[in-house]
């Protein structure tokens, strides 16, 4: 965008900095900064373990951010160009206040390591360091991982996604995008100008294999997005490490489009953002001023009407929430009772099927191998059975949290139907009910442990049944085999069992979350509307015709702004412009 469109963005900001709430001018001014420093936000976002902290210090040249083989970013940490080569952190804190402190205590103030559980309460993280990509023009976020153990980070991570403007997003050729990765990069599509996906951990996977993954996620990504899209096979260790074809070939694209493209996504992002806080000031805006005005008798039947509607949709709230975790509950006993009673089954038919495999094609083997070949069997006969039930669980846990997940959000689209009619006796507005999803936590990297374990004892007496010759040496060795069939079962249930019950938790969390966005963002900034009409309503002297004509003004305002920001300005807030999306020539970025 030219020089004389971005001033009139930046007036609109500054327009809409007169209009706004506190809330709304934090964002502004962050709006405002980036558009003055043509400074670009992209996120690397993605959910737990995919690598987005290791790829993100691939593109800095250097290991700045912690990374490791557990959840580990905790607080998202924002990294900038270092003015003067002055590198540090800015640490923010949510109770107020802010300070700046070494580099080197990171760690100390963003990871789950060094902050569990943010004990340090910290609100945000600014990185400065000295690194060619970030004097191009670009802020990088690392995010907390979507998805994780700890369900503070899937929140932090949660509530930057808004603050973006163009996104880098993280999968994983080992284990592939899963249907929760597929829903959070729909979301995170639409909230952003540009994305670039890249499928990380290449290396974990042969050229076949690679090749494979690569396909499958593109369809998936177009799928969600509703756009073809290059997807960059590379590995962000490697790269770390010394270099990777794959990450180089990504890293010329993004520096291209930063270096072309960079100004004018910008602008579109903040024109964007400012729309979206237009049409939320405009509906807080114009119910208060409809609601304070309506004459006497009139508004009080009809606001107390309306108001109690919203209260109902509120209060519903701890319902949903109390539903969402009896059901959680009763899918973890009927889990638990699955396992318990799979374990005698499965133990008789692998046992028939071992004694067939050792009466037959064993039979004749020598002690040694009936051992060694047994067990070998035995072993993918267990994996195989497992698997199957766990895949069967995993199955039946998802079905239950889809089918509550979906009962809960027509109670509440029903709940809003019936607020969106009062809103329409007032003022005609119309509230949107903003869709969520919550699936099972992705497979992480679970794998089954079916190798032998003996003590010393045990040591002795497998070397005594090898060496006893004849028939009776083979008897004690189909003997030993056909023992480790109970333990073995129960015990690969038992690690199958406790991956699912770390699933289900997860997920459940997750929808506790969705739940209350939904509630909060259907119904906040309306109560707060109609408590300011009933303020404006109680003081019926100068002071409250006075408090109507800003409401009135108010309105003409932020209507101007966005008849300024253009036809965007009916789109709901989380809607994305996919001519925005299909604008980007660069390869990788979604068309």
């Amino acid at each position: 965008m030219r020089t004389g469109e971005r001033t009139s963005i930046r007036a609109v900001l500054d327009q809409l900095d007169e209009l706004a709430g506190e809330a709304d001018r934090h964002e502004l001014a962050a709006l405002r900064d980036r558009l003055d420093a043509a400074r670009l936000r992209v996120l690397v976002a993605g959910e737990a373990k995919r690598g987005k902290s290791t790829l993100a210090n691939a593109l800095l040249g250097r290991a700045v951010l912690p990374a490791g083989v557990t959840p580990l970013t905790a607080v998202p940490a924002t990294v900038v160009h270092a003015p003067d080569g002055l590198e540090g952190i800015e640490v923010a804190f949510t109770g107020g206040g802010a300070d700046r402190f070494p580099l080197s205590e990171l760690e100390a103030f963003g990871s789950e390591r060094g902050n569990p559980g943010n004990r340090r309460q910290v609100a945000a993280i600014t990185v400065q360091v000295s690194a060619p990509i970030l004097a191009l023009g670009v802020e990088i976020v690392d995010t907390p991982g979507t998805g994780s153990v700890h369900a503070h980070n899937t929140a932090a991570a949660d509530a930057v996604l808004p603050s973006m403007d163009a996104a880098i997003f993280v999968l994983t050729a080992d284990p592939p995008v899963s249907a929760s990765e597929r829903d959070l990069l729909r979301r995170v599509a639409g909230m952003s100008v540009a994305l670039f996906v890249v499928l990380n951990k290449a290396d974990y996977l042969d050229a076949g294999s690679l090749a494979e993954a690569v396909q499958f996620t593109e369809h998936v990504v177009a799928e969600a997005t509703g756009r073809a899209a290059q997807v960059y096979p590379l590995s962000a260790r490697s790269a770390l490490g010394g270099g990777d074809p794959g990450f180089g070939s990504f890293e010329a694209d993004f520096t291209a489009f930063l270096e072309s493209a960079r100004v004018a996504h910008l602008e579109q992002s903040v024109a964007q953002h400012a729309r979206r806080i237009s049409q939320q000031l405009l509906d807080e805006v114009a119910l208060a001023a409809r609601a304070a005005r309506l004459p006497g008798e009139e508004a009080a039947t009809q606001v107390a009407a309306f108001s109690s509607r919203l209260a109902a949709v509120t209060s519903g709230r701890q319902d949903a929430e109390d539903r969402a975790s009896a059901q959680a509950h009763r899918l973890l006993a009927a889990l638990n009772t699955a396992a318990e009673q799979a374990v005698p089954g499965l133990t008789a038919g692998i046992g028939e099927r071992m004694d067939r495999v050792l009466g037959g094609e064993l039979a004749d083997a020598s002690p040694a191998d009936i051992q060694r070949a047994g067990r070998g069997q035995l072993a993918g006969m267990v994996t195989e059975a497992v698997e199957s039930w766990r895949q069967e669980q995993a199955r039946r846990l998802e079905e239950g949290l889809r089918d509550l997940d979906r009962q809960l959000a027509a109670e509440l689209a029903a709940d809003l139907a019936t607020v969106r009619s009062a809103a329409a006796d007032l003022l005609g507005i119309d509230l949107a009910l903003p869709a969520a999803a919550s699936r099972l936590a992705p497979d992480l990297g679970f794998f089954y442990n079916v190798g032998e374990h003996v003590d010393q004892v045990e040591l002795l007496a497998g070397a005594v049944r090898r060496r006893v010759p004849g028939e009776y040496g083979r008897r004690l060795a189909r003997q030993r085999v056909l023992a480790e069939v109970p333990d073995l079962i129960s015990g690969q249930l038992g690690r199958a069992r406790a991956d699912l019950q770390y699933r289900l938790a997860e997920a459940s969390r997750r929808l506790l979350m969705d739940v209350r966005r939904r509630y909060a963002d259907a119904t906040e900034r309306l109560i707060a509307a109609l408590e300011r009409a009933a303020r404006i309503r109680a003081d019926a002297g100068a002071a409250g015709r006075q408090q109507l004509d800003e409401l009135e003004t108010r309105d003409r305002a932020v209507r101007a702004v966005l008849s300024q920001l253009g036809t965007g300005a009916a789109r709901a807030p989380s809607a994305c412009d996919q001519s925005d999306l299909c604008a980007l020539q660069l390869r990788g970025a979604v068309r």
